[in-house]
């Protein structure tokens, strides 16, 4: 190839040269600008998901305070259900269940989610909360003595600043079973490990009236004495005298018992105590026509 050929040719590539190093300049910008935006998209993203949770708590506390409980729950629901990492998913839970049971009435449901909270987060501070809950929701609103001696077992187990009151609740699940016997294991228990509860006193008629129905008067008896020995200004000691009485009255011992009655001038049903006077004085008063 001549020189002026080659001239020619040089001259001819060069602006086709320039053109396609622009052309690689655009698209290797405009790859970089769609990198920059899918990083941003990301980014934005997860600043996006990091926030539902706080959104979806705050709008259930707006739609509780307007007094629309079935939208509060559904928005918790998606709260624990769809970020159950979150720090205020227990939280959520534990009002998802108050809800069901304070508003919408659904025990069986505010049980699962209480029991739910305990399992899945048994590190949150609403655990023992749960467990009161649902232990109380058991017993007095569904009935089921059995479970809700377990859960009571496990509220005990972990620590609580009532020990008493808990040991309570079991002995009087345990009197609900008909199981005398263990209610009176847990009352013993209850006066060991708290002698100095405020319970005392009707721990101790608890305990001698789970004697009685047990079949064992003597044991009963000396539980009551105890009792009106120990606390004798109180109610739960004037019911004692009043039982009292009756074992009397059961063992034919009946100028014995018609003595105990006219005694209990405190007795709070005092139309029952003058029928008991009333009937006694009738039987001596036979008997002494039939002598």
């Amino acid at each position: 190839m001549n020189l002026d050929k080659l001239k020619k040719e040089l001259r001819r590539q060069g602006p086709e040269a320039q053109r396609s190093r622009r052309r690689q300049v655009h698209l290797f910008l405009l790859a970089l600008l769609v990198c920059l935006l899918l990083i941003a998209s990301v980014f934005a993203y997860r600043v996006y998901q990091q926030t539902v949770p706080g959104r979806l708590y705050s709008k259930g506390l707006t739609l509780e305070s307007q007094d629309r409980p079935e939208q509060a729950l559904a928005s918790y629901q998606r709260l624990f259900r769809g970020y159950s990492d979150s720090l205020l998913a227990a939280e959520a839970l534990f009002r998802a269940a108050r809800i069901c049971r304070y508003d919408l009435r659904q025990d069986q449901q505010a049980l699962l989610f209480f029991l739910q909270l305990e399992h899945d987060y048994p590190e949150s501070g609403y655990v023992i909360q749960a467990q009161r809950e649902a232990a109380d929701l058991t017993k007095n609103r569904l009935h089921d003595f059995a479970h809700a001696v377990v859960i009571y077992q496990r509220l005990l187990d972990g620590g609580t600043d009532d020990g008493d009151r808990i040991l309570y609740e079991i002995a009087d699940c345990y009197f609900r079973l008909n199981n005398y016997s263990q209610a009176r294991i847990e009352l013993d228990a209850l006066l060991e490990r708290f002698p100095e509860s405020s319970l005392r006193a009707e721990v101790l008629y608890r305990r001698a009236s789970a004697a009685l129905l047990e079949g064992t008067p003597e044991v009963a008896r000396a539980g009551f004495r105890e009792l009106v020995e120990l606390f004798p200004g109180t109610t739960y000691a004037a019911e004692a005298r009043f039982n009292l009485a009756e074992l009397l009255e059961a063992e034919e011992r009946l100028r014995d018992a018609l003595k105990a009655y006219r005694t209990l001038s405190d007795y709070p049903r005092p139309e029952l105590v003058q029928e008991k006077i009333e009937r006694l004085e009738a039987r001596i008063a036979k008997k002494k026509k039939v002598l």
